[in-house]
């Protein structure tokens, strides 16, 4: 008898799926990441946060949605080996929670204007947590989202990720805090007043027409 390896390692359960039938995606919690039937609204921050003699770290801009908002970091280096402009992406990977982050891994924290303070440290399992649809977070999500990559080559880095916050907050003063080690770039801070981004979120387009009545 002769099979093939698909025929004797298939996943068919023996129930026939009804493709006719229409099912609902998946539902992605709202703190997990901006809505996907909105047009953001682009904001211009253009901030250094933090400069030493072989690295930088700005905020280029801010999109705001009804929800929360992606704030833009630029991060750049040079001066360094080449085995650690090599590995420098790597080091901005998750790591686990009882981990220490590598020097080459970019810290940002944000101080909000009600008090809570969130950051990009807490490990996969902190990523994971935030997962759970029916399991909405206590607190303020701050979180990897997006960005336009880097590049790398001759002892120079450039990185571009971008970062959600979740909920959008209430208009006052928002702080924020850098550490990059690998570049010397002590804890360093900036303030940013946040009226803007607030007004903002009352020009957020919606992508879908609500039905006529």
């Amino acid at each position: 008898m002769s099979s093939s390896f698909v025929q004797m390692f298939s996943l068919d359960d023996g129930e026939d799926d009804d493709e006719d039938v229409e099912r609902e995606p998946p539902q992605m919690p709202p703190w997990f990441g901006p809505p996907n039937d909105e047009l953001g609204v682009v904001v211009p921050l253009g901030l250094v946060i933090a400069r030493s003699e072989n690295g930088v770290v700005a905020l280029s801009h801010a999109t705001v949605y009804s929800t929360g908002l992606v704030l833009d970091v630029i991060a750049a280096a040079r001066g360094l080996s080449n085995s650690q402009s090599n590995r420098l992406f790597h080091e901005q990977h998750l790591f686990e929670e009882d981990e220490e982050p590598a020097s080459g891994f970019l810290r940002l924290g944000l101080e909000l204007p009600g008090g809570e303070r969130v950051s990009n440290l807490g490990g996969r399992m902190a990523r994971r947590r935030l997962m759970k649809p029916d399991d909405e977070p206590d607190g303020p999500v701050f979180m990897e989202h997006g960005g336009g990559g880097g590049s790398a080559g001759q002892g120079h880095v450039k990185m571009n990720p971008g970062f959600w916050l979740w909920p959008r907050p209430e208009a006052g003063t928002m702080r924020v805090f850098c550490e990059w080690p690998v570049v010397e770039i002590s804890l360093s801070t900036v303030d940013i007043d946040i009226a803007e981004l607030v007004a903002a979120a009352e020009l957020v387009v919606p992508l879908w027409r609500e039905p006529s009545a």
